[in-house]
């Protein structure tokens, strides 16, 4: 087969690497991406539709699966002309349009971490609500420069060469105006840092007001875990940087070029999957946990034990409180003609009850069961 020259030190056609064609491997990873992503966002779109909450961060992740969508479309047009095969197979007709598709791929790539990111800062956003001005300037913070620093990174792709079809098209890179390559891997080095202290930050801030809140241990870690998932982002991006320097070398850039596309379709994945996960919880709570009713009312019931002394019935008052929501059992004191002595109510929860309650001549024993109810939309 024709193509393009060997690289320096390779003109020995016997010294030449075997011509490996990894372009199917890379398009089953990205439509198999897509596939998955796509799914998981349909269902937080229903879930969300249900409730009537559809909010800045379901919208920023459905922008986020359609700017990875259009990106596979480049990298599979560009798989199909052999553009993940060493570059030296290739014709120079086949080499042009593998490198240019190549290139245009990486703009819809990079956005998507903006965007992605995003989508997990206004969920906890939303989840927040009020909680404290400084964690929603800092979530603020965090929307607008990762915004800035990936909208950087896909100008920077273009406006390095002058004209862009330099980068692609061998008789112009002769007279073109182009920086030095190391000043986009330069910028590449940082923009893959500050991607990875983003993903950081969002993962460690739920934390630090979810332990403030009237929940039982167990719930705490588990909500942290749940919230907590773009740790996995951050340690895939963390794998990706070693590849970087291979965007420098611009000899045998189709081969080249594939690490870095492997680990960012990676990382978008990872990224959207982590990103949907909390707002599935919904769904999980109304078809799996059967905490959630028909009406996508959450329901919990607890159980109370009480005493009452005498002939008298115990009461029982029932308050909200709006400041924890939750449903809080009060006790009463009512007396009989006769007998005048009050009756007594203890209220328990189940977890706390192991029948020690005092046990004294006439006490009338209960068990009550209380249903909770409270709208599934101040819920992930």
């Amino acid at each position: 087969m024709s193509g393009g020259p060997p690289p320096p030190g390779m003109l020995d056609p016997s010294m030449l690497p075997p011509d490996e064609d990894r372009g199917p491997l890379l398009l089953a990873q990205f439509w198999t991406y897509v596939a998955i992503g796509s799914i998981m966002t349909a269902l937080r779109f229903f879930a969300r539709f249900k409730i009537r909450a559809v909010g800045l961060d379901d919208w920023m992740m459905l922008a986020t699966v359609i700017l990875f969508t259009i990106s596979t479309g480049f990298v599979t047009y560009m798989a199909s002309i052999g553009g993940s095969r060493h570059v030296f197979y290739l014709t120079p007709e086949q080499t042009l349009l593998a490198v240019k598709y190549s290139w245009i791929s990486q703009p819809w790539a990079i956005f998507t971490f903006a965007t992605g990111k995003a989508s997990v800062a206004f969920l906890t956003l939303r989840i927040i609500g009020r909680n404290t001005v400084w964690r929603k300037y800092m979530l603020w913070f965090i929307i607008a420069t990762i915004t800035i620093v990936n909208g950087l990174g896909c100008i920077i792709t273009f406006v390095q060469c002058d004209p862009p079809r330099a980068l692609w098209t061998p008789e112009l890179a002769l007279t073109a105006s182009c920086w030095d390559p190391s000043v986009q891997l330069h910028y590449n080095y940082f923009l893959s840092a500050y991607n990875i202290l983003v993903d950081i930050v969002l993962a460690v801030l739920p934390a630090t007001f979810i332990a403030n809140l009237s929940l039982p241990l167990k719930k705490k870690v588990a909500l942290c875990i749940l919230l907590s998932l773009g740790f996995i982002a951050a340690i895939c991006s963390g794998l990706k940087i070693r590849y970087l320097d291979k965007l420098g070398a611009r000899t045998d850039f189709t081969w080249n070029a594939y690490d870095i596309q492997v680990w960012t379709g990676a990382e978008c994945f990872i990224m959207m999957v982590c990103g949907n996960v909390p707002p599935l919880q919904l769904l999980w709570d109304r078809y799996i946990a059967h905490t959630l009713d028909a009406n996508w009312t959450r329901v919990s019931t607890r159980k109370y034990a009480s005493n009452g002394s005498g002939s008298g019935g115990s009461g029982y008052s029932y308050e909200k409180s709006s400041k924890n929501s939750r449903v809080r059992l009060g006790s009463s004191n009512s007396s009989t003609a006769n007998n005048k002595s009050p009756t007594h109510t203890q209220i328990v929860t189940a977890g706390e009850y192991d029948g020690s309650l005092p046990r004294h001549p006439g006490n009338i024993y209960a068990t009550t069961n209380v249903e909770v109810r409270a709208d599934a939309r101040h819920f992930v």
